[in-house]
């Protein structure tokens, strides 16, 4: 029984030293992470600039200023258009006149739609638009 300890007391301490050894070979091949220290790096962008000055109202010139910039207006002209060798389009009557001939083609698209139907002309409603299409002469 003895020996058969120490059988495994050695099998164990070879598997524990050799353990050790691979433990340590991995932490030594990790590479360093952090900066070796040494010299700033230089500066990849220029100092800032101090912001302009107001040098103030220019003068000026002896001689005045251009008629541009004291008078509005245009420096000339402008061509205006010619006059349009037609007259304008007439109008097709009055305002009471067109609302007039509107109410007349109403009536007749009523009086139409009642024909299409199969409606009587006979009908009250008929004979009233007929009434309002042929008024009587008023002389």
């Amino acid at each position: 029984m003895i020996r058969r300890a120490g059988v495994w007391l050695s099998l164990l301490a070879t598997i524990f030293g050799w353990a050790g050894t691979a433990g340590a070979a991995v932490q030594t091949a990790v590479p360093q992470l952090l900066p070796l220290p040494g010299p700033p790096p230089a500066p990849t962008t220029p100092a800032p600039l101090a912001p302009p000055i107001n040098p103030g109202y220019v003068a000026a010139p002896p001689s005045g200023l251009s008629p541009i910039l004291t008078q509005p207006g245009p420096v000339y002209e402008l061509p205006q258009p010619p006059n349009a060798p037609y007259p304008p389009p007439q109008l097709p009557g009055p305002i009471d006149q067109q609302k007039l001939q509107s109410y007349r083609n109403y009536l007749r698209a009523q009086q139409w739609q009642m024909q299409s139907q199969g409606i009587s002309p006979a009908t009250p409603r008929s004979r009233e638009i007929q009434q309002q299409l042929n008024p009587p002469d008023w002389q």
